[in-house]
């Protein structure tokens, strides 16, 4: 039996796994990160690749070491081999972030709890949990639920109709998305007015190329997911007196900046136009019609027609509560309790139940706004530690 199970080795998994050992929570034999992915991080470092990102959103002090500083410090060594950070807020290259992650794996060992399996199940026991996965059955005292949203990319029902009609079109956050799919002349159209959207039409958009991002919404800009604040005590002491899930849930929905692009992107983005590599257009998609096995026509709803050669969907996930049947089971097998909008009801310490926890989206309804991104994982490694005995010194 061991003491910790994470399901989900990405950044909330890993974040935590690694708090507990350098922490002295957990001694490194008794943690098991259980991720299907042959590396810790793995779906990170795709879902960034296959956007284009270059500089991380987050500032330099969000990363998944226990130290604020652990970054610079990390940068401040390695200053020859990287772009490392641009304003405001000292952000991070996406390389320079990914370099310290692999360097905190190597100094807490991280690989050595990494069992590549998929969780199948989990049955809730008096002091212990029973999980079962693709190859083998895993006893645990406790378990994290790190799953995050990847694997529910959010396709609109026009979207659908048109793969199956045989359109040349993929949704950049999936797995099977591939830059090599990509035409190298013609017109692309990238739908979505997000990070995600900005970021892939300006990695795709070159002189034999062009780009068209087709955004529901004239873009907003903003350089936070949500207001500083929600990462201290300013917001959250006003959201945890908050008593109603829903009203939770609308505090939410009002704080995230969903949708919105940083000013670095919006400049970057600038640039791609007046050098005729890329444009914008903004409007709704009605219907997609497939003309030639590589020619699709998008017909909008204000009567607008745009030609298409390939079109990739930046539109995000899907906000239904991840963790699918996994989840759906534990709830039904053990009445554990949910708000309305589907999603765990929590302790201060992300207790779902006895010996069961929770982070990422699963726990942004205690955690806050901010609970799926990088810092969230750090506030929910907080959480889950506070009372909880050290173990050993490391």
């Amino acid at each position: 039996m061991v003491e910790w199970a994470i399901v989900g080795g990405g950044i909330h998994g890993t974040t935590i796994a690694h708090s507990l050992i350098t922490r002295g929570y957990a001694a490194r034999d008794e943690i098991r990160i259980i991720d299907p992915h042959p590396e810790l991080l793995y779906e990170w470092k795709r879902a960034t690749a296959n956007v284009g990102m270059e500089f991380l959103r987050s500032p330099g002090v969000h990363h998944i070491d226990t130290e604020p500083f652990s970054l610079k410090h990390f940068a401040g060594n390695n200053s020859g081999n990287y772009h490392l950070f641009t304003e405001p807020n000292e952000r991070p290259s996406l390389a320079l972030f990914n370099a310290h992650a692999e360097d905190a794996i190597r100094r807490s060992r991280l690989s050595e709890t990494h069992l590549q399996e998929i969780v199948t199940g989990i049955e809730l026991l008096n002091g212990s949990a029973q999980i079962t996965t693709s190859g083998q059955a895993l006893k645990a005292r406790k378990v994290i639920l790190a799953i995050g949203s990847t694997g529910s990319a959010r396709w609109p029902e026009w979207a659908r109709e048109a793969r199956t009609n045989g359109a040349r079109i993929s949704h950049v956050l999936e797995p099977s998305y591939s830059r090599e799919n990509i035409p190298e002349t013609g017109r692309i159209i990238v739908i979505g007015g997000g990070m995600s959207g900005v970021q892939t039409a300006l990695s795709l958009a070159t002189s034999d190329r062009h780009v068209t991002l087709l955004s529901p919404k004239p873009l907003r800009y903003n350089n936070y997911d949500a207001d500083p604040g929600w990462m201290g005590p300013k917001f959250l002491g006003r959201f945890r007196s908050i008593s109603s899930p829903v009203r939770r849930r609308d505090v939410i929905q009002q704080a995230r900046n969903s949708g919105s692009v940083t000013y670095e992107l919006k400049r970057s983005l600038m640039q791609k136009t007046r050098d005729k590599l890329c444009d914008v257009a903004t409007g709704t998609i009605s219907s997609c019609s497939v003309l030639t096995s590589d020619l699709m026509m998008l017909s909008l709803s204000d009567g607008q027609k745009i030609g298409a050669n390939y079109i990739i969907l930046a539109t995000g996930y899907s906000s239904k509560r991840p963790g699918g049947r996994l989840v759906d089971n534990l709830i039904a097998d053990h009445n554990l309790e949910c708000s309305p909008c589907g999603f765990p009801i929590t302790g201060p310490d992300l207790r779902w139940s006895e010996n069961l926890y929770v982070t990422g989206p699963l726990a942004e309804l205690e955690v806050g706004p901010v609970s799926r991104n990088i810092i969230g994982a750090r506030m929910a490694a907080e959480r889950i530690m506070m009372q909880q005995s050290k173990r050993i010194a490391v």
